[in-house]
């Protein structure tokens, strides 16, 4: 997915709400004529859909800039699907626009999360059933082509690339086998395309991160290098799959207080490193067969005393349903983050759905910031201290480190009656959507 417009701050609108869908959601935002280049071009990225933020008039006298764009990317024969956002406009223009190969045409005044998320499930699940009815039809090259690696994967020495797990602008997250360890690992890539000093060494201070971590409660990292170009992390893979997967299914309160007591313990370790997480969430959250639970993604990760703000970007890259009023805020973080975190994550196990929503991440973010979180159900009315205290707005009135935050969870375990035995994963390697993997 890609979002196009020559205003920044349209496009950054839609990146909100896109954002608010999908919080892992990182597309590229570019102008009207690197669009046209790249997909002129036969080496330039290839998007399923391409969100238009473009100008229109009322009266079709004139030609506007929004039609005019419209025809010039007509004549490129590989363009993506388009949903056209439009500032101004009316039906006949939206006919016209149709007319002109455009998939939806969306007024920008009556654009929110739930419209556009569902215009954008539609699309993207009808480019899936075409290349499905594309891959039928298409004639195998020879007896062994069910085997052959699909032509995107990368070559990265050492390891032979089975299927993709999932993908965002940054990198992609592919199943593969390693050639030294003889056995399946997943295996983070870099995008072609990332160039900027900011990005360079991203894997690297990842990679350094979880290095500095070895515990069973962290995901086991086993490489890492630059290959043409391009970085590669080489990690413990997880058939079981994540727990925003396992959120899928009803999770009763003894295993939510279960999970929640080995995500402190995992915070424990990783903060005793030195370490703030900033995007805790259900897809960074990992599951193995014996019901443990393992911390991933640490691409976000920042040294506890580096004396630096939670930049802008920082924020955007964050999850706007999990994040801390202080991340919101953009100041300065430390380990209570991760808990106030850890508390939303909590209440999402407990209840089956998140404290906050908004039509927009911002409206979303500033709940956490203004919004009252709903008390829990009376049945197990028994957390809520607890969950008060992981989510304090105020951060001094939170659990002063991770060990006191388990200590409380250790506390209300020894309350409840004897709980069934931890359940298994969920195997999701076969069923990833844009939302169960996290590649950035």
């Amino acid at each position: 997915m890609v979002i196009v417009g020559q205003d920044p701050q349209q496009r950054q609108w839609l990146r909100h709400h896109l954002q608010a869908l999908w919080s892992s959601a990182d597309p590229p935002s570019i102008e009207p004529d690197q669009y046209m280049e790249q997909q002129r071009s036969a080496e330039g990225p290839r998007y399923d859909v391409a969100l238009l933020c473009a100008d229109f008039d009322s009266e079709l006298s004139t030609p506007c800039s929004g039609l005019r764009l419209l025809k010039q990317l007509r004549r490129i024969a590989r363009l993506s699907t388009t949903i056209v956002v439009a500032n101004g406009g009316n039906e006949l223009t939206a006919a016209r626009a149709t007319r002109l190969g455009v998939a939806a045409f969306l007024p920008r005044k009556l654009v929110d999360a739930q419209r556009l998320g569902g215009t954008l499930r539609r699309l993207l699940h009808a480019c899936q059933r075409q290349r499905l009815r594309a891959a039928r039809t298409r004639p195998a090259s020879g007896a062994n082509s069910a085997a052959i690696r699909p032509a995107a994967a990368p070559d990265i020495p050492g390891y032979t690339l089975l299927r993709e797990l999932g993908t965002s602008a940054r990198a992609s997250v592919w199943l593969a086998r390693s050639s030294a360890l003889e056995r399946p690992i997943a295996l983070k890539v870099s995008a072609p395309e990332r160039s900027e000093a900011s990005e360079a060494s991203q894997f690297a201070r990842e990679y350094a991160a979880i290095a500095a971590m070895r515990s069973p409660d962290i995901v086991d990292i086993y490489d890492y290098g630059v290959h043409n170009g391009r970085e590669f992390l080489a990690m413990e893979y997880f058939p079981c799959g994540d727990l925003k997967q396992r959120l899928l299914h009803p999770i009763d309160a003894g295993q939510a207080l279960r999970y929640a007591r080995r995500i402190a313990a995992a915070l424990c370790v990783t903060h005793a490193a030195g370490i703030v997480h900033r995007d805790l969430k259900p897809p960074n959250v990992m599951l193995r067969s014996d019901g443990s639970v393992v911390l991933i993604d640490f691409g976000l990760a920042k040294q506890l005393d580096a004396n630096t703000n939670n930049t802008a970007i920082g924020v955007l890259r964050g999850s706007p349903y999990y994040m801390s009023p202080e991340q919101v805020r953009g100041q300065v973080l430390d380990g209570r983050s991760d808990i106030y975190s850890l508390g939303v994550v909590f209440y999402e196990m407990l209840t089956g759905h998140k404290p906050f929503h908004g039509l927009t991440a911002m409206d979303l973010m500033q709940q956490h910031v203004s919004g009252e979180r709903p008390a829990l159900p009376a049945q197990i009315g028994r957390f809520e201290a607890v969950l008060g205290k992981l989510m304090a707005r105020e951060r001094e009135q939170r659990y002063a480190d991770a060990p006191e935050a388990l200590a409380a969870l250790d506390a209300l375990s020894l309350e409840a009656a004897p709980a069934a035995a931890p359940e298994a994963g969920i195997d999701i390697a076969r069923s990833v959507t844009l939302e169960s993997v996290n590649a950035a």
